[in-house]
C-alpha cells in the first residue's frame, strides 16, 4: 500500500508514522521551509518521496524571489516527484483565486520544465463552487502537464475536466464519511488506472478513526472503502493502486524493475 499524499512534518511521532508496512509515502511541502524539510526526510528515508511547493492559502508567497528560486532548485532534486500542492481554495479566503491562479501557473511552468506532475488542491467555500470552476479553467488552459486531483471532494464538473485531460484522482479519508455519497459516486467514474489513495495525514482521518490525528498507515481504511465502492476485493485493487502511484510519480517500488 502507498500513501500518495501526507504531511510527515506535521505528524506527532515521525518514527511511529514510518513504522508500518507501507511500500512508499509521498510527503508534501506547503511552503519553502516545509518543502526543504520534506526533501531532507526523503533523502534519509528510502520509502519517502517529496512533493514541493506552496499551498494555495499561501499563494502570494510565490511573488517572493527567494521562495521562487528556492522551490525551483528543490524541484530538480531526484527525491522530488511532483510540484504542489498548488490549487484553488476559497474556504478560508486567505488568498484570492486570481493570486492562486498566478501561483498555479508558476508551479505548472516549473513542472513542465522538470518533467514532474502537479498536485492540485481544490476546496470550495460551503455552498460555493468558485474554486472548482477556477480549477477547471486552469486544467483546460494548461495542456500537457500531468496532474492529480488530491483529496477529491466530488465535484462532477471538475472530475469531467480532469479525466478528459488525463489526470489522476486521489481519494482520502473523506471517502469513508457517512455523508460522502458524491465522493463515492465519483470513485465509480474514475478509470482504474488513474485511481490513487492518500491520507493527507495528520488531517482527515478515515472511519473508524475519525476525530483522531491521521497517520499514513490508515490509508488502508480508505483503500478498503474504495474497493467496497467499486465492488472488487482489496487484494485485487491494492496492486493496481500501487502501480498507479509508481507510474504517476515515476518511482520504482522495491522488488520491481
Amino acid at each position: 500500500m502507498i500513501d500518495t499524499h501526507c504531511h510527515l512534518d506535521r505528524v506527532e511521532d515521525l518514527r511511529q508514522a514510518l513504522d508500518n508496512d507501507l511500500r512508499a509515502m509521498v510527503t508534501i511541502g506547503t511552503d519553502l521551509a516545509r518543502s526543504q524539510e520534506a526533501v531532507k526526510l526523503a533523502e534519509r528515508e528510502p520509502r519517502v518521496y517529496a512533493v514541493i511547493g506552496l499551498h494555495p492559502n499561501d499563494a502570494s508567497g510565490i511573488r517572493d524571489e527567494t521562495v521562487r528560486s528556492g522551490l525551483a532548485e528543490l524541484a530538480r532534486h531526484p527525491r522530488v516527484v511532483g510540484l504542489g500542492e498548488t490549487g484553488f481554495d476559497d474556504h478560508w479566503q486567505d488568498e484570492t483565486l486570481a493570486t492562486q491562479r498566478e501561483a498555479f501557473d508558476w508551479h505548472a511552468d516549473v513542472a513542465r520544465e522538470v518533467g514532474k506532475p502537479l498536485v492540485l488542491h481544490v476546496r470550495d467555500r460551503q455552498g460555493g463552487e468558485d474554486a472548482s470552476r477556477a480549477a477547471e479553467r486552469a486544467i483546460r488552459e494548461t495542456p500537457g502537464v500531468p496532474g492529480v486531483l488530491h483529496c477529491f471532494a466530488g465535484d462532477p464538473g471538475l472530475l469531467d475536466v480532469a479525466l478528459a485531460a488525463g489526470w489522476y484522482v486521489s481519494f482520502a479519508g473523506n471517502l469513508t464519511f457517512k455523508r460522502a455519497e458524491a465522493i463515492r459516486e465519483a470513485a465509480l467514474r474514475v478509470p482504474e488506472d488513474r485511481l490513487l489513495v492518500e491520507t493527507d495525514a495528520p488531517f482527515l482521518s478515515p472511519e473508524p478513526n475519525r476525530g483522531k490525528r491521521n497517520v499514513p498507515a490508515w490509508v488502508r481504511h480508505t483503500a478498503e472503502r474504495l474497493a467496497e465502492v467499486r465492488g472488487v476485493p482489496l487484494a485485487t485493487l491494492e496492486p493496481i493502486l500501487d502501480r498507479n502511484a509508481a507510474r504517476f510519480y515515476d518511482f520504482t517500488l522495491e522488488g520491481e524493475a
